[in-house]
């Protein structure tokens, strides 16, 4: 019975060296590689940052020609409001004009109509 604890210390001693070697020179290879690859991804983090950074620049910007835009063209369309609203003010003035005030607005021609109402 001795013999076969003595054997089985020797056994583990024996695993527990191979253990070590395997770790230890394993993992100073992982080591140097997850060191390398930290590298690397603070590097592409770095630059990823410096893009976003000129992107959100550029979105800052936007935004503000989008609201300088949206002005504009809410000035636009109150014009074009009031062009059409004109336009169809005019449309209605010679819905009811006679012959005679037919001739003078599209002729402008200056006379006075024959009751005496229109005059351009």
């Amino acid at each position: 019975m001795h013999k076969g604890i003595i054997g089985f210390l020797i056994f583990l001693v024996f695993n527990y060296i191979i253990l070590v070697f395997v770790v230890d020179y394993s993992s100073s290879d992982d080591s140097k590689n997850y060191k390398e690859e930290l590298k690397t991804l603070k590097n592409r983090n770095q630059q990823l940052k410096s893009k976003n950074a000129t992107m959100h620049l550029k979105i800052t910007e936007l935004k503000e020609t989008n609201v300088g835009l949206k002005a504009k063209l809410k000035v636009e369309k109150q014009i074009t409001t009031q062009i059409k609203t004109e336009r169809d003010e005019k449309v209605d003035d010679i819905d009811g004009m006679d012959n005679n005030g037919l001739y003078g607005f599209f002729s402008n021609f200056k006379t006075d109509s024959i009751n005496g109402q229109f005059r351009y």
